[in-house]
């Protein structure tokens, strides 16, 4: 025996089980931005793009939201339109809880009425390339899928 292990067909077989639990140790708590396997969660880029949906809301008609998501560091460049409901402005990235990405909705155009100032977008990577839309602010909820627009 040398250092503890015993010479032969063992030692190899040893080595493995130490490398793969120290692979699987390495591998605890991978859930972050970029981590892989099931339940990890998706790499911010799965946000980034020209995005369409129908969103239901009480006591209104569905209605239309585009979105163009293009950065996850400069709210400026993140432009929502809302249809309908004639209701434009801005998400500001919050951060991420689990899978989903959190939005902060400051609507510039269109304030009033229909129109909340104010609130917070939950987009949730769905099936097929899809998101999960949640809006909740200014006394209302808004939910629906949105899909990606193509070339965008």
């Amino acid at each position: 025996m040398t250092g503890g292990l015993p010479l032969g067909p063992t030692r190899p077989a040893a080595l493995c089980v130490v490398l793969l639990a120290a692979g699987a140790l390495g591998s605890c708590g991978s859930r972050q931005a970029g981590g892989t396997g099931p339940g990890a969660a998706p790499p911010p880029s799965g946000v980034i793009g020209h995005w369409q949906g129908r969103l239901h809301q009480r006591g209104l008609a569905p209605f239309t939201v585009r979105a163009l998501v293009r950065s996850l560091r400069d709210s400026g460049a993140n432009r929502v339109w809302y249809s309908g409901i004639r209701c434009a402005g801005n998400w500001t990235y919050f951060g991420r809880r689990g899978r989903a990405f959190r939005f902060r909705e400051v609507i510039r155009v269109g304030h009033g009425g229909k129109c909340k100032g104010v609130g917070t977008v939950t987009l949730v990577p769905a099936p097929g390339g899809r998101l999960g839309y949640r809006f909740q602010g200014g006394g209302v909820v808004s939910r629906g899928v949105l899909s990606r627009v193509p070339g965008g």
